[in-house]
């Protein structure tokens, strides 16, 4: 990991995108989790992955819009690189404290925390079709429990079309965690993305 680029001097400090570049990665992190993702019955290959880890900062803030006084809350999305393993898994390490806790504002140390990891992809990542979402939560994380995302197989590869018939992008399918929410017509028609986590040993 490699820290941030500092903003540049013209940057507006109330701008959502400006505060990105103030935010510093940690480089030497240490509290890592490797995130094994396993697809199981999709009706084919993913070709196009990606994975992404998200920290938030509660309770340490700045002000969006000085004449209303709005304040938001930092976030900051990294993106993790990850490895297809022999298996057709897929492997990406995530750390804890890879978000350095420093004073932005000038109110105190802002503490980050990992809110969530996100982790999925399309058959070959084209625009038009739907891709598919996996995400596991830090409660599921630091118990280094399972947590699977169930989704119709029908929607895969699947390309959303206007009434024109002009291809407009389709969403992304972000699943349910409860495959009995799907209906029962649709029990069989149904695959998964899982994410297991477990603590590397420093």
């Amino acid at each position: 990991m490699t820290p941030d680029v500092p903003a540049s001097p013209g940057a507006s400090k109330n701008d959502k995108s400006a505060q990105q570049h103030l935010y510093r990665l940690n480089p030497t992190p240490k509290q890592g989790y490797e995130i094994v993702l396993t697809i199981q019955d999709a009706p084919g290959p993913f070709k196009k992955m990606g994975w992404s880890a998200l920290y938030q900062a509660k309770g340490c803030n700045y002000v969006v819009n000085d004449f209303a006084g709005v304040r938001g809350e930092p976030e900051h999305t990294v993106e993790l690189p990850f490895t297809e393993r022999p298996d057709g898994s897929f492997a990406a390490t995530v750390y804890l404290d890879a978000m350095l806790d420093e004073d932005y504002y000038g109110n105190g140390v802002c503490q980050w925390t990992l809110a969530g990891v996100g982790a999925g992809g399309s058959p070959s990542g084209a625009p038009e079709e739907t891709a598919f979402n996996g995400n596991i939560d830090l409660e599921h994380l630091l118990a280094e429990k399972p947590r699977s995302m169930f989704y119709w197989k029908g929607a895969y590869g699947t390309v959303v079309r206007k009434p024109d018939a002009q291809i407009q992008v389709s969403p992304v399918a972000f699943g349910s965690p409860d495959r009995s929410q799907f209906k029962p017509a649709l029990q069989a028609e149904l695959f998964s993305l899982t994410l297991t986590p477990r603590k590397v040993l420093p």
